[in-house]
């Protein structure tokens, strides 16, 4: 395809069995399984394709995904995603890896799709740091007071909710990353969530991450652990679908309730999520470090926001991945996706000839709205 030339495709879709035999067509590139973004549009049937200029954008009413060619990074319904691998691009499209559009793009597009997943009872907030570890500081106070008032604001909306909500710790004392970890193990049917905040020069914004899929090297900024040069599976990996999708809802929820800047959902492996056996995810909620955002996080009103955004995260995780037709209230169902031959998250390397069609429940984003 000439260089600089705009290419627009509007797939006229008249039912998954046009091409159900098609649906993945794998693309070896550097040693990985890769697609085309033309495929994971044919797939997840977006009705209009644009790409311009190795910039690749997916749309249909109610749903959005953006990516350029030499970047790590993705854009979900306006939400960002750092990937595991870069965006490559073909002679005729661009490319993702396999690993991103099951490990991703499937969870947060589908989330009720995803395997045994459970109507949440319990939520595990999990205040950083606390005793002599007062995490990063600034003039106006330090990161173990601000991350236990965030986390006691949320456990009232949870509560009030209907949840059972724990708390690794409830005071100023200190507790090590491996009895939180194991304290969060000892719940069913629950989410852990460990909330933090940043300090870097004059950065803001808000990054969440969950456990990095076995392979994959973290893409945090920071590694704090020796242990995330390990690329081995860990405890955590079982909940990897779970885990990005709670990580989705987590960050936009955020992003709607304080609109900060969005630093992205990214991969990472610290110790509390490599351990973890239930959904979790590490959320930074702002820079201390920043003299504007380290003022508002140090507001009683900016703590009790994040607070109310992750309260409303759990809510919106719960009811995204329980989301069934018969009692769904979503606004975004009656433009749900239809059904496909088979789940991303099946080998995507040989082709199996799909069942006959089956008329399946509607899906929805796990960012589809209160």
């Amino acid at each position: 395809m000439p260089s600089g030339k705009t290419l627009i495709l509007v797939f006229i879709l008249i039912g998954a069995a046009v091409f159900a035999a098609t649906d993945w067509n794998v693309i070896k590139q550097q040693n990985r399984d890769y697609v085309t973004f033309s495929n994971v549009a044919h797939f997840y049937q977006f009705p209009e394709y644009t790409r311009v200029s190795h910039t690749v954008s997916l749309r249909s009413q109610r749903r959005g995904m953006r990516a350029e060619a030499g970047k790590s990074e993705l854009y979900i319904n306006g939400v960002r995603f750092f990937t595991d691998f870069p965006i490559l691009s073909g002679p005729n499209d661009e490319l993702i890896s396999a690993m991103d559009v099951a490990k991703i793009i499937e969870p947060v597009i589908r989330p009720n799709k995803i395997k045994n997943a459970h109507k949440i009872d319990n939520v595990i907030l999990d205040p950083g740091h606390g005793g002599a570890d007062n995490g990063a500081s600034n003039r106006w106070g330090n990161e173990k007071s601000f991350t236990l008032d965030v986390a006691n604001y949320a456990r009232q909306q949870l509560i009030a909710a209907g949840y059972k909500v724990e708390m690794t710790r409830t005071s100023d004392k200190y507790v090590s990353l491996e009895d939180r970890a194991s304290f969060a193990n000892k719940f069913q049917n629950a989410v852990f969530i460990s909330i933090h905040f940043n300090w870097s020069g004059n950065a803001e914004g808000v990054e969440t991450y969950s456990l990095a899929p076995a392979g994959v090297v973290s893409n945090a900024v920071l590694d704090r652990e020796t242990a995330f040069a390990n690329t081995g599976w860990c405890p955590g990996n079982a909940e990897d679908e779970k885990n990005i999708a709670l990580a989705a809802a987590v960050h936009a929820s955020v992003l709607t309730k304080l609109s900060m800047f969005d630093r992205g959902v990214k991969h990472s492996r610290f110790s509390v999520l490599r351990n973890s056996k239930i959904p979790s995810v590490l959320v930074e909620c702002g820079f201390l470090s920043s003299a504007g955002e380290g003022q508002r996080i140090a507001t009683p009103l900016y703590r009790q926001q994040l607070g109310l955004a992750i309260a409303q995260a759990v809510k919106n995780y719960d009811a995204a991945v329980n989301f069934r037709a018969e009692g769904g209230t979503f606004a975004s169902a009656r433009t749900s996706l239809p059904p496909h031959s088979r789940s991303i998250t099946e080998p995507l390397s040989a082709y199996v000839p799909p069942a006959p069609a089956q008329i399946e429940k509607p899906s929805i984003s796990i960012n589809a709205g209160e």
